[in-house]
């Protein structure tokens, strides 16, 4: 099959990152894969990065929608597209348009995979399927009233090569947190609970890693010097190799307060063979088993699930061997591929 991506963001994010690694196995498969976007976008570079073909679109903001339509007219009919897939709503829009005019007849599909509520409007009846990251996300198109046949999930799934990573020692417990600085993703409330777990486990550290956006490292500092755990918080800044990272860590905290309708982050740590300590955001009581999920914004809560974890390594451990057996049985790499090529094969015979 031919199979062209379009995602009109300019940033790379979990929509990129979940249609790169999907496309990879595809293109493994023997699919031809392509991928049109915005000029100078992340998505676009990193599609070219990886060797697909590509073709530049307008921006959001960019009033010469025709000129991505015409572009996007010819790629179809070169190249024979069988099936464009729609990452943002906006692109949705513009592949309904390029059907209007295009000579060859393609299947549309719209995947799924960020928190922005979905709007009921008439392009999902000329969708042919939508396909959700999560049945977080699944559940919202069955309120907006699109029939459960047309919804399917389908979770993105983990290399697991060389990530089972070494039972850590819990004499000297390390708890870690890695992702974007951003309020939703709620290192205030991990700050507040290490400073109730650092009364019963005065020898534990909090590594802290990840790009500053809406929150800067400075105020993560601030926080830990007002609660007088500074010390006991190492801030790492960006980790390019997150496994590295995890290695070090007892295990691992999502203290997200919103988002999560993909947890990438959740899947590298459960694949590390280590436990998780999470809150019920998005996706994640879909994936983590629930003695390990904790409400939102509560640090006590959080903080007592960490002290428990770690006043019990047998437990901890057996937690880091369910997380990877799961991983390996539900959520690894070759299901993701396999089941959204079957999706793609059974409406393009």
């Amino acid at each position: 099959m031919k199979i062209l991506n379009i995602i009109d963001i300019p940033w790379n994010s979990g929509i990129t990152n979940y249609a790169m690694e999907l496309s990879k196995g595809l293109l493994q498969n023997g699919h031809k894969i392509f991928f049109a976007g915005v000029k100078n976008g992340l998505p676009l570079q990193i599609a070219k990065e990886n060797g697909f073909e590509t073709v530049e679109i307008c921006t959001r903001k960019s009033p010469f929608i025709l000129g991505s339509v015409l572009r996007l007219k010819k790629l179809i009919e070169k190249e024979g597209i069988n099936i464009v897939n729609a990452h943002t709503g906006k692109s949705h829009f513009l592949t309904y348009l390029v059907s209007l005019l295009s000579k060859r007849k393609f299947v549309i599909i719209r995947t799924k995979s960020d928190t922005l509520y979905p709007k009921k409007n008439f392009l999902y009846r000329k969708t042919k399927n939508v396909i959700a990251a999560s049945e977080f996300i699944r559940k919202r198109y069955l309120e907006i009233g699109l029939e459960p046949k047309k919804v399917v999930t389908i979770y993105q799934g983990i290399k697991l090569n060389n990530f089972r990573l070494p039972t850590s020692d819990f004499r000297l417990p390390i708890i870690g947190i890695i992702g974007r600085l951003d309020s939703v993703k709620g290192h205030k409330y991990l700050l507040e609970s290490a400073s109730i777990v650092l009364k019963k486990f005065p020898e534990t550290k909090f590594l802290i890693a990840g790009k500053e956006e809406n929150i800067k490292y400075e105020e993560l500092k601030e926080l830990a010097k007002k609660l007088g755990i500074e010390k006991s918080v190492e801030f790492l800044g960006f980790i390019e190799n997150v496994h590295q990272f995890m290695s070090k860590c007892t295990l691992g905290v999502i203290a997200s307060t919103g988002s999560e309708a993909v947890s990438r982050v959740l899947l590298e740590w459960m694949s590390s063979t280590k436990p998780v300590v999470a809150t019920t955001i998005g996706c994640i009581p879909e994936i983590l088993e629930k003695d390990f999920l904790v409400p939102p914004c509560n640090a006590s809560a959080m903080a007592r699930k960490i002290i428990e974890l770690l006043q019990n390594p047998a437990i901890a451990k057996n937690a880091g061997e369910t997380n990877r057996k799961k991983i390996e049985e539900k959520f690894n790499f070759e299901k993701f591929v396999t089941e959204t090529e079957k999706i793609y094969e059974s409406i393009n015979m």
